[in-house]
């Protein structure tokens, strides 16, 4: 029996990690690639989320639109990106050659998640927010499939993923403002990450929720506190 495609995988472990309660059934059913791209899109002005390039993930980004219905969402993953996911599976070990295009993968699946959780609420989110969230959720998820069975990583492969999700190139969009969003949500994500690794286990997934459902602000107040403990 085949098990869950990669994108579930990731979509299961989001959801059980931070009780997420989107009300998406198949992330899938929301993904395009390029033909999808260009037939749905071409010529409309939308919302996008993630659109700082990325190795193997270029152009990658959650498509949001305002609708007579509502709010209607897409998550455009490059057909480079995917086929590199499939000849390197991200379940069969993490590398050079596939760390980048997994990471956007679950950088954009969690913009996505965290959209439809806050529309379902009414509540608003910022881009800061998600992308701060998506830097503490891409860490998570990479490091559980980098981890395997063992569950744990030594120094070595630690400051690798670390090293390949933050820290090997300056955020390159021409606009600073935005270069500056980047810069501050890579920051804050790793004060996040910083904290919550001294915690008890029990006491780390209890962080992780509280982040998870606290408000921009209070998301800041919460790494504050934490990194004082």
């Amino acid at each position: 029996m085949n098990g869950p495609s990669l994108l579930d995988s990731v979509h299961q472990l989001l959801e059980r990690t931070y009780l997420i309660r989107s009300g998406v059934d198949s992330i899938g059913r929301f993904v395009i690639g390029d033909a999808g791209y260009r037939h749905l899109y071409r010529g409309e002005i939308v919302e996008t989320v993630g659109t700082e390039p990325k190795a193997n993930g270029q152009g990658a980004r959650t498509l949001i639109r305002e609708t007579p219905d509502g709010l209607a969402a897409r998550i455009y993953y490059p057909d480079a990106m995917i086929r590199c996911l499939e000849a390197y599976p991200p379940h069969q070990g993490l590398g050079d050659a596939n760390v980048d295009a997994f990471a956007v993968l679950v950088e954009e699946a969690d913009h996505l998640l965290c959209i439809a959780e806050r529309a379902r609420e009414e509540r608003p989110v910022s881009l800061f927010e998600l992308e701060l969230h998506a830097n503490v959720s891409k860490h998570l998820v990479l490091t559980r499939f980098l981890a395997g069975v063992s569950g744990r990583l030594d120094n070595r492969r630690r400051a690798w993923l670390r090293f390949h999700l933050f820290h090997k190139g300056a955020p390159s969009d021409t606009n600073p403002a935005v270069r500056g969003r980047y810069a501050d949500a890579v920051r804050w994500a790793l004060r996040m990450l910083d904290a919550s690794a001294r915690l008890r286990p029990a006491e780390r997934v209890l962080a992780l929720r509280q982040f998870h459902s606290a408000s921009a602000h209070g998301k800041l107040e919460l790494i504050g506190r934490l990194s004082a403990r």
